[in-house]
């Protein structure tokens, strides 16, 4: 299956990786290991995730606050927010 961001949630995503890596040194390296990893179980079992709405689902990061919003078609998985635990539920989605 083809991975695909929205320009909105790979930006959050770069964004957190660049807050790790100011905070300590190879962090943001693991953030990205993180989300590699959660983005791989998502490609091999899109459905095993619960679902966040009607159309997408919420993977939840091991180690860091932050959650994938995805949806999948046929073959392809999109990424629509790579979200800050912390922040208004649903902030990333436009109405």
């Amino acid at each position: 299956m083809k991975i695909e961001f929205l320009e909105p949630a790979y930006n959050e995503y770069l964004d957190a990786v660049k807050y790790y890596d100011l905070q300590l040194k190879g962090l943001g390296g693991k953030f990205i290991s993180e989300v590699d990893r959660t983005i791989s179980i998502i490609k091999n079992y899109p459905d095993v995730f619960s679902n966040y709405s009607k159309h997408t689902r919420k993977a939840v990061l091991n180690a860091f606050p932050y959650n994938i919003i995805y949806y999948h078609t046929e073959n392809k998985i999109i990424i629509a927010a790579v979200a800050h635990q912390h922040r208004k539920p649903g902030y990333w989605h436009k109405s």
